[in-house]
């Protein structure tokens, strides 16, 4: 078992803390809706309370870095983030998902600021990556206003429910990051 504690995060409007059983309840909501599950590659739908047991055991077992996002005005999960360490290297890859409600807020790239600072400065990490479907460009925007660059397109490299879809890749070295934030 990898379990890794996760540091609480605050932001001006948000808090990222560990998810918690506690959070299944919110997870199973935000989650089995059919407009978030199916802008992932990963996400079942629908999506039951076994589904979010049983991910929530598979995050303490390999050690990511997972964040529950909270607002701070109103306590409860709104979305996830998480920072993925890649094996043997000083990067990692960032995930993330928003409840329907909370989209088009700033509250996933106020999330996303953050773990890239956290990522660089408190983990010392040198590199950080993200990606989306093609057909959720909304997502890229995000990326774009955090400063991430875009890097390439893999036709047909995430597969949904057995069916291709083009990956768009982000990514901003450490550097990078300093430059923008000195």
């Amino acid at each position: 078992m990898k379990t890794i504690v996760c540091p609480v995060l605050e932001t001006e409007r948000l808090t990222l803390r560990a998810p918690n059983r506690g959070d299944i309840g919110a997870i199973v909501r935000h989650a089995g809706d059919p407009r978030v599950a199916f802008k992932t590659s990963a996400m079942p739908h629908p999506y039951r309370l076994n589904d979010a047991t049983g991910w929530l055991d598979q995050i303490e077992q390999e050690g990511e870095e997972t964040f529950a996002i909270e607002l701070k005005s109103q306590p409860g999960l709104i979305g996830v983030i998480s920072l993925v360490p890649r094996e043997g290297r000083v990067s990692a890859e960032i995930g993330y998902w928003l409840g329907v409600k909370y989209w088009r807020r700033g509250y996933m790239t106020e999330a996303l600021r953050e773990v890239l600072r956290y990522g660089f400065e408190d983990r010392g990490l040198l590199y950080l990556t993200a990606c989306y479907m093609a057909g959720n460009p909304a997502s890229g925007r995000v990326m774009q206003k955090t400063g991430m660059k875009f890097e390439s397109i893999v036709a047909g490299g995430l597969r949904r429910d057995g069916v291709p879809h083009d990956k768009v890749n982000y990514g901003l070295f450490a550097d990078e990051w300093k430059a923008l934030h000195c």
